[in-house]
């Protein structure tokens, strides 16, 4: 979704993410490279033996900082909520290494061979859902909404500063808090068949 990112951190990636496929024994697909912001994450698509597609992604921090809701989320989504009936992705495993004072984390995931909505996450153009797509998404995230967690995505702060900033509306007075993917939109999503993503 981002550009790469300065020559010498893409380096670094690139030289630990080759390190995290070979101890978990992806063979990476030589096109198909996504980073994240400023480079702190690197995704490839790639192939385990018997040749189930996958996903290798990777996340970097210092390491007095590799912990919380960016480092964790992928294991504690995935212990929260599994694939939710087959609507996200399975991780099948986490492999973390340190060096020089920064830590890696390769997270390995079941690929989905659909598409996303949209390559950024504003929607463009019309989008042409399959019937019962928006039933799908109401199911999934009804069932997200329903999930115990400790996480906080946003806090009552940030709503109450927001609201009013960007939409010129006072935030409400009484909220319900429900658990919610932290990240929803078009380029986490997909179609036909609905997967979210991230």
């Amino acid at each position: 979704m981002y550009s790469p990112p300065e020559p010498a951190t893409a380096q670094r990636m690139r030289t630990q993410h080759q390190w995290a496929a070979d101890t978990l024994d992806v063979t990476c697909d030589e096109a198909g490279e996504f980073w994240g912001w400023a480079g702190r994450t690197l995704g490839r698509p790639g192939t385990i033996v018997g040749g189930r597609r996958v996903w290798l992604r990777l996340v970097t921090a210092a390491e007095a900082k590799a912990a919380g809701k960016l480092w964790e989320g992928a294991e504690t989504a995935h212990k929260a909520l599994g694939a939710l009936d087959g609507h996200r992705p399975e991780l099948l495993a986490i492999h973390d290494t340190v060096e020089d004072g920064v830590v890696y984390r390769a997270e390995l995931s079941e690929h989905l061979d659909v598409p996303v909505i949209s390559p950024d996450p504003v929607l463009r153009a019309p989008a042409d859902l399959a019937p019962g797509w928006w039933d799908d998404l109401r199911t999934v995230l009804g069932t997200v909404a329903n999930t115990a967690t400790d996480r906080v995505a946003v806090r009552r702060e940030y709503i109450e500063r927001a609201l009013p900033e960007f939409l010129d509306v006072p935030a409400p007075e009484n909220t319900r808090w429900v658990t919610a993917h932290g990240d929803l939109h078009w380029a986490n999503l997909t179609t036909p068949a609905l997967r979210i993503l991230d």
